[in-house]
């Protein structure tokens, strides 16, 4: 079984969240959307420091749209988890960091959030 040469993805977790870039991929252009769904009851009552994504009431969505000359097409919208594949068409993705820390929601700073993740042709 042969292993993938994943991209990886241009994710500034530091930029917070959510956010969006357009990424070029074997010659098509994909836009990538990444927003976080936390319940107020965890930023209430969240501890100092990244949360370990997902959590109780607390991932990230990806969702990933390719670009046609008719305009944009869905082709994913899912939560993430940590080292599950994810197909979208002819992309696969993966995840291996999803860590949050709550003062990046809707704001940039430097806070210890990291989201790595990659993209291959499948």
């Amino acid at each position: 079984m042969a292993t993938r040469s994943f991209l990886r993805l241009p994710i500034d977790a530091d930029e917070g969240f959510p956010q969006a870039f357009r990424l070029a991929v074997a010659g098509r252009n994909y836009q990538f959307r990444l927003y976080a769904n936390v319940a107020e009851d965890v930023v209430r009552g969240a501890p100092a420091g990244p949360l370990q994504l997902p959590a109780a009431q607390a991932f990230l969505v990806l969702s990933v749209d390719r670009e046609e000359p008719g305009g944009p097409v869905s082709i994913l919208r899912r939560k993430l988890v940590s080292g599950v594949e994810y197909r979208a068409a002819e992309l696969v993705l993966t995840f291996r960091t999803l860590r949050l820390d709550l003062r990046n929601l809707n704001s940039a700073g430097s806070f210890g959030s990291e989201v790595v993740g990659g993209v291959a042709v499948g």
